[in-house]
């Protein structure tokens, strides 16, 4: 027998050892101690993400659908490097023209005129850039009921963009997004209806289920509040605590899951409260025509963290959020970012914070 023909046999015999006694990658995933899963999240670096929203145009004759201020939001989003981007909702004017805007009925154009704006995050057309999550807000939907041809642009141009795993009535507006220790769940606020017409409900059993697949950090985003903070002028009609119950149960899914908060907009300011260690914050000054704030329009159910006294909307405010996560530290950190029209410049607002849930 020659020594090249031995040689391969113990080769042979050294790789059957090691494919019967070796574990798959894929058990490998599960039964890392817990020493070596802590060295792999030592690796873990902070990273960034950014809310915003509301960036329709506040005039009814609107030349795009979208706001002025839109393309330099975004550049000043992408400047900050986020690893992902949430809408909340309100993308453009959608049903908000008049007769005599360029704009008026022609959806599939605002949408892509959003889109073009949005370009320094996101390249819809290259399909490259930062990832950004949208939600519809009613702006996307209709002014009382849904407008079926303004719906169907959105189909076309927005949703087929977002993750397709949400319910099978919703694919593209309701979803969930997974990045590194932190989990983003997106709701669709309008497909649902009270009645086959009335608006503002949501998949409680497909969110539950997600819900249960816990990761420490827990965020949820939908395009109107939980939990009232402004009159019927500045927060109209569809909205979550227009059904207590329902809200009431939503909220509850929330806090078993660990959920650190709730993100929304609809109201053209921006507030923050917490109700049952769940931060509800509203970011919905992207653009549009701006209300004023009064504490007394605040359910009293809930602690009014920011603002805490009665505000004059500033003319040309603009703001959004940027968080970072810090997996080692298991906490997340955020600032709001508002742009001040006097000053010409980028200023910090509200400061706050929450802890990963394990």
């Amino acid at each position: 027998m020659s020594r090249c023909f031995v040689r391969l046999q113990i080769v042979l015999a050294v790789l059957l050892c090691i494919n019967i006694s070796s574990p798959s990658a894929e058990q490998n995933k599960t039964s890392l101690p817990s020493p070596v899963l802590d060295q792999v999240r030592a690796k873990n670096k902070p990273w960034r993400f950014v809310v915003f929203g509301d960036t329709r145009d506040s005039k009814k004759n609107t030349e795009t659908g979208i706001s002025p201020f839109l393309g330099q939001l975004a550049k000043k989003i992408a400047d900050e490097k986020p690893a992902l981007v949430i809408h909340v909702g309100d993308l453009a004017n959608g049903f908000h023209t008049d007769k005599s805007s360029p704009m008026h009925g022609k959806y599939h154009k605002m949408f892509q005129n959003w889109k073009s704006a949005i370009k320094p995050i996101y390249n819809f057309d290259t399909r490259k850039g930062i990832p950004i999550y949208v939600v519809r807000g009613n702006h996307e939907d209709g002014s009382l009921i849904t407008n079926n041809y303004l719906k169907d642009a959105y189909l076309v141009e927005i949703a087929p963009y977002m993750p397709q795993n949400g319910p099978e009535k919703e694919k593209g507006l309701t979803y969930t997004v997974q990045y590194n220790q932190a989990t983003f769940i997106a709701l669709d606020e309008y497909s649902i209806k009270e009645f086959g017409i009335l608006r503002g409900l949501i998949d409680l059993p497909w969110l539950n289920k997600q819900l249960d697949r816990r990761t420490p950090f827990m965020f949820v985003f939908g395009h109107v509040p939980a939990y009232k903070v402004s009159d019927e002028k500045g927060g109209p009609f569809p909205d979550l605590y227009s059904y207590p119950k329902h809200r009431d149960a939503f909220w509850g899914s929330l806090g078993r899951a660990g959920v650190q908060m709730y993100f929304c907009g609809h109201v053209h300011f921006y507030c923050r409260v917490t109700k049952d260690d769940i931060q509800q914050v509203l970011i919905g000054n992207g653009g549009a025509n701006l209300v004023d704030f009064n504490p007394k329009n605040v359910d009293p159910a809930v602690k009014l963290d920011f603002p805490t006294s009665e505000r004059k909307s500033p003319i040309g405010e603009v703001s959004y959020v940027l968080f970072t996560v810090d997996e080692n530290a298991k906490t997340v950190h955020a600032v709001q970012m508002v742009w001040n029209e006097g000053a010409q410049t980028w200023v910090s607002g509200d400061q706050f914070a929450a802890h990963a849930s394990y």
